[in-house]
């Protein structure tokens, strides 16, 4: 654990000094607080202001994980491949597992944080917000969007590299959520994407009903936890990074 624990610190020096990882969830905060300004001054009743402010933190929500975690992930990591330092930190005793940890825990746990900001800063009715499922989605949903942002920066050569791989991932992962709501087939696509799922819920909580998940929906989020894990542990071995 000790080690780890070093790794940990080492990544969260590292995510803290890259501006271009953390503009995802920045960008997420700051357009839920001006889309919050924005509906305020356009929306007089209530209960359409409401509405508005749950479409304000549904997007920065899926901002933050679609788009944010994977960019917090994947960069630095790739920015290690690109400097030829991840090498030089592979052939000291770190193995598989206090890489993944210690690389994993930094954005997670910045995304969890940044997603209970957004409850708060979007201008929704508190009261309405269900924080067991909220908890529960929000944190399953960060995990897979982190273990995909460490897929694609183990597999890319360069930062440069990184974007372009993450950019339709985020498109989709960030996008399509908002824009469902003017197509039906890109409505149905969105009930499948953990951050559709996630729309689904905050759109629920705003109408002040219940929300649960469908079985086949439960499927696909654990189906998404083992690929993504599967394919970090793939790549990671490919690269020739095993040092036990």
């Amino acid at each position: 654990m000790r080690k780890a624990f070093v790794m940990m610190k080492l990544k969260t020096k590292m995510l803290m000094t890259n501006t271009s990882a953390l503009t995802g969830p920045l960008m997420a905060v700051g357009i839920t607080i001006l889309m919050r300004v924005l509906y305020g001054t356009m929306a007089t009743d209530p209960e359409m202001l409401d509405y508005m402010f749950g479409m304000a933190l549904s997007m920065g929500v899926s901002m933050n994980i679609g788009m944010g975690a994977v960019m917090m992930t994947a960069l630095p990591l790739a920015e290690e491949k690109e400097k030829n330092t991840l090498r030089t930190l592979m052939t000291s005793s770190v193995n598989a597992k206090h890489f993944f940890i210690g690389s994993l825990l930094p954005p997670f746990l910045v995304t969890v944080a940044v997603n209970f900001l957004l409850v708060f800063v979007s201008g929704i009715n508190i009261a309405n917000i269900n924080f067991i499922m909220f908890t529960a989605l929000t944190v399953v949903a960060s995990l897979i969007s982190c273990v995909v942002g460490l897929v694609v920066g183990i597999y890319s050569k360069s930062q440069v590299n990184a974007n372009n791989i993450m950019m339709p991932i985020t498109l989709i992962l960030a996008m399509l959520p908002t824009f469902s709501v003017f197509n039906e087939s890109m409505a149905t696509a969105s009930r499948f994407i953990y951050t559709g799922m996630l729309s689904d819920m905050l759109k629920a909580f705003n109408l002040g009903e219940a929300y649960s998940l469908e079985l086949v929906q439960i499927g696909v989020l654990i189906a998404c936890t083992v690929i993504s894990i599967g394919l970090f542990i793939y790549f990671y071995k490919k690269n020739g990074m095993e040092s036990d």
